[in-house]
């Protein structure tokens, strides 16, 4: 991986981190957008391969594996709220944590088996389509859990509003 890969990663992460400290209002048909960003943008830089040894492949499954468990447990763990008609999520500490570690595992998975001479594939593009497997899995927890509580289906769907309550005739 090159130094404008890596630059061009921690930007990405950072943008990441910081979009998951914002708060967002919880719509099903955007629910995948930045994953859909993720994995374009990991496809159109390459940095990867095609697994050819066992090692390989039990190296890929297992770094998506992991993607989904990360993926499930922000979901799980992102803090979901309805306020004023509409549904919110935002990361927490956890699970900005948990995104962070991911990416280390994966950097430090893909050096040990670059260093031990296992694999000399992978890169880039693959931990990019790793955060967005990870992040389609989280997108897609949260919806269910905002849908409970309410949440737009699209950005045009009406925000519900209070009524007040209708006076009591005297």
């Amino acid at each position: 991986m090159g130094i404008t890969e890596i630059l061009i990663l921690v930007a990405m992460m950072g943008y990441a981190i910081y979009m998951q400290t914002k708060r967002h209002e919880v719509v099903g048909d955007s629910r995948f957008k930045l994953a859909i960003i993720y994995g374009v943008v990991g496809l159109a830089v390459g940095g990867m391969s095609l697994p050819d040894q066992p090692f390989e492949i039990g190296f890929l499954v297992a770094g998506l594996l992991l993607s989904i468990v990360v993926g499930l447990a922000r979901g799980r763990y992102t803090r979901v709220w309805a306020e004023d008609g509409r549904v919110y999520s935002q990361g927490t500490a956890f699970t900005i944590t948990l995104f962070v570690l991911l990416v280390v595992t994966k950097f430090a998975m893909g050096t040990a088996a670059y260093f031990l001479g296992l694999s000399d594939g992978g890169g880039f593009g693959e931990i990019l389509l790793m955060i967005a497997l990870m992040v389609a899995f989280q997108a897609q927890i949260i919806w269910v859990r905002g849908r409970s509580l309410g949440a737009r289906r699209t950005g045009t769907d009406q925000v519900p509003t209070e009524q007040p309550a209708p006076v009591a005739a005297r």
